[in-house]
């Protein structure tokens, strides 16, 4: 027969799985923690991001508010006369 005897110690094999086991969960680890730090940089920049664009909103919705309210006079810059006679011609153009 042409048959090779391979003798293999089963407490080596188990070993070397171990091992195998043991530095893939390390680099796996490592690489989980890595995409965890980088997602809770990008979930603080989105909240920095949302903080400032709510700031903003709420100083456009003041200003406009201080606008509403303020009493500030309003001076035509054409007479009363002027707008009538100016909408009349357009009137009389256009028909």
């Amino acid at each position: 027969m042409l048959a090779i005897q391979i003798s293999v110690n089963i407490f080596l094999v188990l070993g070397a799985v171990i091992a195998a086991f043991g530095v893939g969960y390390m680099i796996r680890s490592v690489q989980v923690n890595s995409l965890r730090k980088k997602v809770l940089e990008l979930e603080s920049e989105m909240l920095r991001n949302h903080a400032e664009i709510l700031n903003l909103q709420q100083s456009k919705a003041n200003l406009e508010l201080t606008i509403k309210e303020s009493k500030i006079p309003v001076i035509p810059i054409k007479g009363k006369e002027d707008e009538s006679s100016s909408q009349e011609a357009a009137g009389r153009k256009f028909s």
